[in-house]
């Protein structure tokens, strides 16, 4: 039986080309014509498919060992599930084989040994002697080529770590401490998705932004980082609206929040306001994942004459599908009731009617739990915010010039904010360059 075949887990890698045609070739050992072509042919193609990965690779290692990572990452089955569930997150590297029925449930025992048999098949593909290629070819060979950054390694670092183990449930151990820290699938190649009609989308460049770079708005990022905390904790977390002033750095604390704990397991998927009517599958998607998520709708606000709100009020409360427990909703909004009301829903024709109408559009807002106000700062706070990203930004300049240039600033762009703050400063770094 060929290597590959025997594997039941790791469906990416029995289905891909390249380890299928490698697979063959180290288990042929015949030294006849057919074999010289079956090598040449298996050359080739891991040529056109490795082509495609060339600049991008991201582990120390070859660009077929890089290949073997991605799809591994991108694997989902029962132990990359129980993985993101901490089911093995207390096993120790060293443990052995009979250990495992004082740790392990008979099922978690089963999952992680097959686990451990199948990756000491991958392994003898992942090792893949190149020399096997040099007797049939002198073309260059990109599957060998040592990938170029590897001094910058991604979270595949694990993978590559547990594929190069000789104790094949050591190797187990390693791999799934790599789905217990980043997810498995689509969800492994990003902290942040978006959420499109075709599925979710990881965003692999997300602004690096740290809570460290927000000056100011001290209590509503203790008050975020409280509320994910326990989220992270397994325990009921308060959906979360942020309202106020723009360029007041709503979105950017939820992205650092999001940087600060991403290696604790937490996501985010971005959902724009025409999107609203995917949450419910995203919900279903996400409940049963070992990972937590934010839900994050940014600028969400609702026209008079838009009654979508209704629908969206139903899937914050749970009617339409249930809320997971590993999952919160954040929205930005510069409305405390997102809705907008006018006029003449105070003009209703009688009180009773006047006061529905008014409390429908403001209960929206009452299905968050958390509300926190993100409100323009005053001069003073504007100037702390001014000088703050001026230091961090390596700007020097006298304080009393640093003020005054700030003020005619603030005057001619809008108003105080601190996307504001840092719009003056980038450019006063530009022309003192």
């Amino acid at each position: 039986m060929d290597t590959l075949e025997r594997i039941i887990l790791f469906e990416t890698i029995r289905d891909d080309e390249v380890a299928a045609r490698l697979a063959e070739l180290l288990h042929d050992t015949t030294t006849d014509s057919n074999l010289i072509k079956a090598t040449r042919e298996a050359f080739y193609s891991t040529q056109r498919v490795l082509l495609n990965n060339l600049g991008s690779g991201k582990i120390s290692g070859n660009y077929l060992q890089d290949h073997i990572c991605r799809l591994i990452a991108e694997s989902e089955n029962v132990f990359s599930r129980m993985s993101e569930d901490g089911v093995f997150k207390d096993l120790d590297s060293g443990i052995s084989a009979a250990d495992l029925k004082k740790t392990l449930t008979p099922e978690a025992e089963t999952v992680i040994l097959l686990a451990a048999n199948e990756i000491s098949l991958i392994s003898e593909v992942y090792r893949f002697d190149f020399e096997i290629f040099h007797k049939v070819t002198d073309d260059y060979d990109i599957a060998a080529v040592p990938v170029s950054n590897a001094s910058k390694l991604s979270n595949r670092e694990l993978i590559h770590k547990a594929l190069t183990r000789d104790d094949s449930l050591a190797a187990a151990v390693t791999l799934s401490d790599f789905y217990h820290s980043y997810g498995s699938g689509v969800f492994q190649a990003a902290s942040a998705l978006t959420a499109e009609d075709s599925g979710l989308v990881p965003v692999p460049n997300i602004d690096d932004i740290s809570v460290h770079d927000l000056i100011g708005y001290e209590s509503q990022k203790r008050m975020l980082s409280d509320n994910l905390e326990i989220l992270l904790s397994g325990l009921p977390a308060n959906n979360m609206l942020l309202y106020g002033d723009s360029g007041t750095g709503k979105s950017s604390t939820v992205k650092a929040l999001l940087n600060k704990y991403a290696s604790n397991g937490l996501k985010m998927i971005s959902v724009a306001k025409n999107k609203l009517d995917l949450l419910p599958g995203i919900l279903e998607q996400i409940a049963n994942r070992g990972m937590k998520f934010i839900i994050f709708i940014d600028d969400l606000s609702f026209e008079e004459n838009e009654h979508e709100y209704k629908a969206f009020k139903s899937i914050i409360e749970g009617r339409v599908a249930p809320r997971p427990r590993n999952a919160v909703f954040i929205v930005t909004s510069n409305r405390k009731n997102i809705v907008k009301e006018v006029w003449r829903d105070r003009e209703d024709q009688d009180d009773v009617r006047r006061r529905d109408n008014i409390q429908e559009k403001r209960s929206l807002a009452d299905r968050f739990g958390i509300t926190l106000v993100f409100s323009a700062p005053d001069k003073t706070e504007y100037l702390e915010i001014v000088r703050g990203i001026a230091k961090k930004s390596g700007l020097s300049m006298p304080d009393e010039e640093l003020v005054n240039e700030a003020l005619k600033w603030e005057i001619r762009h809008g108003g105080r904010s601190g996307r504001a703050a840092r719009q003056f400063v980038d450019y006063m770094v530009g022309i003192k360059r």
